[in-house]
């Protein structure tokens, strides 16, 4: 098990940021492809249940196991899929004050790799991953377009369905 960390300081207000992020359901907002791909949400609060089938990577399930609206946190862990090749991860997002107009947006998250595969370069894609969404969020709340960063290993869960 590894440990990967991604941490961005904007231009936005904490309040601003944490207003969109603290929702389980919009993920899909923040990411590539997020347009083709669907969510269904059960349940609420802590232990609430997310199915995403990404268009970039197939299958993802996660399960909410922290929220704390006051410190602006939220931590998820993956309870089904295989994500750009991870066995499991779980990842904690922060949303820091820095003044009443910047924040940092903070993602840590410790994954094991399937084990077919090199962990640091699966821990690698999933700090791009979180690098990603930290894009979708920004380019979201400011109205622009999001200009992503090539996601590695992005389809190695759809390439091992079809293998099968």
């Amino acid at each position: 098990m590894i440990e990967v960390e991604h941490k961005r300081h904007t231009d936005l207000s904490a309040e601003t940021v944490w207003e969109e992020v603290r929702h389980y359901d919009r993920v899909l907002n923040w990411i590539p492809r997020g347009d083709e791909s669907r969510i269904t949400v059960k349940g609420e609060g802590i232990g609430m249940i997310r199915d995403i089938e990404l268009a970039t990577q197939g299958y993802v399930q996660h399960r909410l196991v922290a929220f704390d609206n006051d410190k602006r946190m939220f931590s998820y862990t993956l309870t089904a899929g295989k994500p750009i090749g991870m066995q499991d991860y779980t990842v904690v997002a922060t949303v820091s004050p820095i003044d009443d107009h910047h924040c940092t947006i903070h993602w840590a998250g410790k994954m094991t790799a399937d084990n077919k595969l090199n962990e640091s370069e699966i821990g690698q894609a999933l700090e791009v991953a979180l690098g990603n969404m930290t894009t979708g969020i920004i380019a979201l709340l400011k109205g622009e377009t999001p200009r992503f960063t090539e996601q590695p290993n992005e389809d190695w869960q759809l390439q091992q369905r079809a293998d099968e």
